[in-house]
């Protein structure tokens, strides 16, 4: 009653008049109870999805709902294998306030199990748009894949002037070819300071994601296979994937 007449009544004068706080005007109602059978229901349904996507389906805290996934056993922690390799790079981190797309573009790539050796996935998103821009997979970690990936990003995205592309000290990224590749479009170098993984923190947060919501899920599957899974994922996260970071837009 009082938000519906606030507009002919101060708040304040209208708790008075009811013997209410003005707190109780502004409380947030209290998140439905969602049951653990629910929840499982939920993670059955949506099994790309992760605790934070889930628990706005449910209408739940998200850290309570981590907390229940792992008492479901529906969240299992994994060993990591190691990608980047360090080298010098004479280059600072250049990151700033992105004001546009085509601005600041980030790289990075991970590994991915399969029956026999390891599958690589290399990726190039715009950070204003949240857009993957570029994306390439091979089964070597040559400096090959990652300019691939670099290219496509490049090919694909009205870059402003004075772009920067960013990613990890990593001898892929720091090698002649990818530097020059950027160099070529108008772009520079920006690379994290050393053994700071949390300066490229939104290429590693998109993998993170990627490995809980698909790779997780099931047991390693062939190269090619790998390859349409992975294509399958880009166009869903480039069209039809909720972002936390704009809203769950």
């Amino acid at each position: 009653m009082i938000r519906s007449r606030k507009a002919q009544l101060p708040v304040q004068d209208c708790c008075w008049l009811l013997g209410v706080s003005r707190a109780s005007v502004y409380r947030r109602p209290p998140l439905k109870p969602t049951n653990d059978e629910e929840i499982v229901r939920l993670a059955g349904l949506h099994p790309r999805y992760g605790y934070r996507r889930l628990a706005g389906l449910a209408g739940i805290n998200k850290k309570a709902m981590r907390t229940r996934m792992s008492r479901l056993g529906l969240m299992v922690a994994r060993k990591k294998r190691r990608t980047t390799f360090p080298v010098p790079v004479d280059a600072p981190n250049l990151c700033g306030p992105v004001l546009g797309p085509g601005q600041l573009l980030v790289s990075d790539f991970t590994y991915i199990p399969l029956p026999r050796g390891f599958a690589y996935f290399a990726v190039t998103l715009d950070v204003f748009s949240r857009r993957v821009c570029g994306w390439s997979v091979s089964q070597g970690m040559t400096s090959d894949f990652v300019v691939a990936a670099l290219q496509m990003a490049i090919a694909s995205t009205n870059l402003g002037p004075h772009w920067i592309h960013h990613s990890d000290r990593g001898a892929q990224y720091a090698s002649e070819d990818c530097r020059k590749t950027i160099q070529d479009a108008g772009g520079t170098s920006s690379f994290s300071s050393p053994a700071s993984p949390g300066e490229n923190a939104f290429a590693e947060s998109f993998f993170a994601r990627f490995k809980d919501e698909v790779i997780h899920l099931r047991e390693p599957r062939s190269f090619n296979e790998t390859q349409l899974e992975i294509q399958t994922h880009v166009e869903d996260y480039n069209l039809r994937r909720p972002r936390s970071s704009l809203g769950d837009l």
